[in-house]
This record gives structure tokens, sequence and C-alpha cells, in this order.
């Protein structure tokens, strides 16, 4: 059940970019993502030509005053969690505060396969991000580690290893699994939801929990994972399609076919927005009202999916 410290948080709007782009248009790509009303502008983790996470935020974060910047999400299996913490702590501090941590377990097998990395079962690689979450947690926070676990060994007084940040480091994590989101409801800040998993070797998409009787499910595992402190805990949706239209459902049929599941479907899922900018910001919303949910982000141009971002300025404008 959604909570009234929930439904009463601000609204949030983020924006996850991969393109890559040069000095001179990176600037100004994040200057337009920041005149256009968004709070945070993130950045993918994906072994294919894009944005390298760490750069693009602090190249955000260089060229912008108000704009959050961060990571959507880091795969952790690509850096030890004490060179993630390291830059974590270096965007902060560059940025006055102004940075995000997102991690996730990664899952697609393809690019491990390039880098001739190990693609452990999920359960090991869940495991392994959970271990290097809460050595991040400790190092950002200033805090001494001991761990040995299974996966990380790392032994360092307060402050030995990185320089903690002036201000915290959100961290958000996100998935869709039930270990993803128990951790997430232990530790982060931020808790993210896609309302959607992968096979094993990440070659098709399955919409497991894309309405809203699945996104209240998963936000369920990280109220009860998360106790007492679940009002803390911001939540964040990642929105998989926005398409503007007068027509409603024939837009959901004409996009039906992409998904692979029914118009109405479409239509009622809390993780896709179709209508007006006017009827876009009367679901957001509800939502926020039915689930809690008050931080959303949406694609910048990515794989063949169009920039959202003009479409969201429009609606962040009729939301404030």
């Amino acid at each position: 059940m959604t909570t009234a410290a929930h439904r009463s948080r601000p609204l949030r709007f983020g924006l996850t970019a991969g393109l890559p782009r040069g000095g001179a248009p990176s600037r100004a790509f994040a200057q337009r993502v920041e005149a256009a009303g968004i709070d945070v502008l993130t950045f993918a983790d994906h072994l294919v030509p894009s944005a390298a996470p760490f750069a693009g935020a602090t190249a955000a974060a260089v060229a912008t005053t108000r704009l959050r910047v961060g990571t959507l999400v880091l795969n952790n299996d690509f850096r030890h969690p004490i060179e993630t913490a390291r830059e974590a702590a270096g965007i902060a501090a560059l940025s006055d505060g102004r940075f995000e941590l997102g991690l996730g377990a990664g899952h697609m097998k393809s690019e491990y396969d390039m880098a001739g990395i190990a693609f452990d079962d999920a359960r090991t690689r869940v495991s392994r991000l959970a271990e290097a979450a809460v050595l991040i947690r400790a190092l950002l926070d200033g805090d001494a580690v001991d761990v040995a676990g299974d996966h990380y060994r790392v032994r360092a007084s307060a402050g030995e290893l990185i320089a903690p940040p002036p201000q915290p480091v959100p961290m958000l994590i996100g998935g869709n699994g039930d270990r993803v989101l128990q951790l997430a409801g232990r530790i982060a800040d931020i808790a993210g939801f896609a309302g959607i998993s992968h096979n094993r070797d990440a070659t098709a998409v399955r919409l497991t929990h894309f309405g809203g009787e699945g996104l209240a499910d998963r936000i369920a595992v990280v109220r009860d994972a998360a106790g007492e402190r679940f009002d803390r805990i911001e939540l964040n949706a990642l929105v998989q399609a926005v398409v503007v239209t007068d027509d409603r459902r024939r837009a959901a049929t004409e996009l039906a076919g992409q998904f692979g599941v029914p118009p109405e479907t479409l239509l009622n899922s809390p993780f896709v927005l179709i209508g007006t900018h006017e009827q876009m910001a009367e679901q957001l919303l509800g939502r926020r009202r039915a689930f809690g949910v008050s931080y959303w982000t949406v694609f910048d141009e990515w794989a063949g999916r169009p920039s959202a971002l003009s479409d969201i300025a429009e609606v962040i404008t009729l939301l404030r």
C-alpha cells in the first residue's frame, strides 16, 4: 500500500541518455536538458559505442548549475566497488552534491562475452551487487570497512581509501527481481522499477510486472525489506514509451505489436505514457496517488527509440 509520505513527495523527472556526444555538443545537450525542467540527467552503462557514464555525468555537471546527474544504472560487474565509490565521490564533490549513483547487477550476456568477463548466473551477480553496494555505501559515508565476503575483500580505516564527498550521495538500486528490490529496500535511497525482465542472455524482454498490479507487487517487495525506513525511500519508474496522441486507443494498438501485448495492457500500464500532454500530466499525478511513485525517468534517443525530452518538458510545464 502506498503511504502518505510517498504521495506527498514532489515530482521529479529524469532523462536517461546513451548517445555519444563530443565536447561542445555534450555541454549544449546538458544545458538543453536543464532548461527543459528535467531534474536528473542519467547515463546508461553498456559496452557499445555510447557515452561513458562517469565522463558523461561529469561533463553534464560542469556545464550546468541546477541539473543533477547520475548513472542509470552502472553494471556492477564492470568495476571494482572501490573504483565506483572513488568516481562517485569525485563527481559528487565536483558537482557540489548533484550526483546520484544508480547500481544494477548487469544482464547483457553479449557485453560480458565481448569483454571476456564471466557471465555468472543471476543469483551470483545479485549477490556480488549486494556486497558491492554495502561496501560503496560505507566508503561514500566515510566509514571504516572490513569486508571479507564471497566476492570482495576490503579492509581500510575511515577515509583511508577515498575522500568522502562533503554531501551524501543518494544511491539508486534498480531492477525487477525480488533479491535486487529487497537490496534496494535495505540500503538504497531510491528504488528503481522498470516493469520488465530479461531471459538469461537478454535476447528477449518479458513484461512480467508491467501493469498496475505488477508495479504494486514490486513496491511491496521493497516495502517489506525496508521496514521502518520505507517512507524515506524515493520510488522511481522508468517509462518505456512516451506517445503523444489525441487517440489513445489507436496509438496503443499501433504500439502493441512492438511490445507483444494487447493495447489495453499499454493503456493501463504505469510504465507507458500515451495521450495528450495534459492527459500525461494527469496520468502521472494519478500514479503518484496510486503507487507513491514520484520520480519518473524517460529515455533520450537510443537504439532507434525517439527522444522523449521535448514531450516530457511540456508535461513538466503543465505540472509546475
